[in-house]
């Protein structure tokens, strides 16, 4: 299979797959040493009308129907037609793309893909692994046989093997039969979510790649527990890192790693030699030393009140809700087949927990439990064990020995 290199033929595929009823795509990248990754490939699939009617088709062979696929060079051709086709596209199936996303963002300015579905998200709404991957997926549920062989392939080299092409095209391949697999599996309303999902991801992968050093701390874990003063330096590190990053194109922890940013943060170093003897720092911070000592020095605690100030601890009570509440959700993950991490995040429990604690069960309607399409599947049942409407209970039949029930309210009516 030959690369697409000719803005011609790039118009051509940006064509077909405008009119095609859905379509896939994929990316190889190099990201070594760079704080944006250099996209070396961008593989597509589609399928025409008759074909994606074939494979909804009852006692359809997923496997046999094939759709057209295209290999495209951006390292010569401008791959932003292709890219605008797939951000207006209203069915576009890629697996585990959000790093794939982050870097069209960043690179080709996709701002939309509210066609997108991910395949990896659809298999863990399905009950089939969470954050499997493609290979894996396709040999277990198509009998197909991919490899991993390529898998970190140099892929910015020119020409491409036969073997690198092989492997790329497979990328794409098979993601319509995975898609009309699973869509079976899953039903619509399960499809609905995993939609939903997918948009989530999305727009995760663009806020990632709209970070700016005055935003940059917000990335970094650890710094809303510190007290203001070192708060401050954190915030001002993490801008300073973020400048550097982007000047020299590399990845932020070989300017700068968290734990050294937060250390320095904490201790405050009284001159630039103090910064260069802070022990782990890396060869690029002590070279810039003098910046970080200033960046340092100059670092303001906000005012009293403002959102980055240190939060109070939860209650004692909101601690152990949270802990009920995460129970609560892998019983409903089990109940249901869905990969845990996709109803609840410990986060999300002691978010949750917190916010009813603090302001209230009404509160927490707001929050992801309540307001997205976990509502009926984890909420009800969170909300419903505040109020002591439903009971985690013993249950020596089941895997994980306890099951939910509906309980009456107790005698305050909660």
């Amino acid at each position: 299979m030959d690369l697409v290199t000719e803005a011609a033929d790039i118009a051509d595929v940006s064509e077909a797959l405008a009119h095609a009823p859905v379509v896939a795509f994929d990316l190889e990248f190099a990201s070594a040493d760079r704080l944006v990754p250099r996209l070396c490939l961008f593989q597509v699939s589609w399928l025409d009308e008759e074909r994606h009617r074939m494979l909804d088709a009852p006692g359809a062979s997923f496997v046999a129907i094939k759709p057209e696929i295209r290999l495209v060079d951006p390292q010569i051709a401008d791959v932003r037609p292709i890219v605008d086709v797939l951000a207006v596209h209203p069915h576009v199936i890629a697996h585990a793309p959000r790093q794939d996303l982050a870097l069209l963002a960043t690179r080709h300015a996709l701002a939309a893909m509210p066609g997108l579905v991910d395949t990896q998200l659809m298999a863990a709404f399905a009950g089939l692994g969470d954050q499997v991957g493609l290979a894996t997926l396709a040999n277990e549920q198509l009998g197909t046989q991919l490899g991993k062989d390529q898998q970190w392939t140099a892929w910015e080299r020119r020409p491409l093997t036969s073997a690198q092409l092989a492997y790329a095209a497979s990328d794409v391949r098979y993601l319509h039969a995975l898609y009309a697999l699973l869509a079976r599996e899953l039903g619509p309303e399960k499809l609905g979510w995993a939609l939903a999902e997918s948009q989530q991801i999305l727009a995760d992968a663009l806020e990632a790649a709209a970070v700016t050093p005055e935003t940059a701390w917000q990335q970094l874990g650890g710094v809303r527990g510190l007290d203001p003063t070192a708060q401050a330096g954190a915030i001002a590190l993490a801008a300073w890192r973020q400048r550097t990053a982007i000047e020299l194109d590399r990845p932020l922890g070989q300017v700068l790693a968290d734990k050294s940013l937060l250390d320095l943060a904490r201790h405050r170093p009284q001159d630039a030699g103090a910064v260069r003897a802070h022990k782990g720092i890396a060869p690029i911070a002590k070279t810039r030393a003098e910046d970080i000592f200033e960046a340092l020095a100059t670092a303001v605690p906000a005012p009293a009140g403002e959102p980055r100030s240190t939060p109070r601890a939860a209650s004692a009570r909101a601690q152990r809700w949270a802990e009920m509440l995460l129970a609560i959700a892998h019983v409903v993950a089990d109940e249901t087949r869905i990969a845990p991490r996709l109803l609840a995040t410990r986060g999300d429990a002691e978010q949750f927990a917190r916010v009813a604690d603090e302001d209230g069960l009404a509160a927490t309607a707001a929050l992801p439990a309540r307001a997205t399409w976990r509502a009926d599947v984890l909420g009800a049942a969170w909300a419903g064990w505040l109020a002591g409407t439903v009971a985690i209970v013993g249950d020596p039949s089941s895997a994980r020995g306890v099951r939910l029930r509906t309980a009456a309210p107790d005698h305050d009516g909660r």
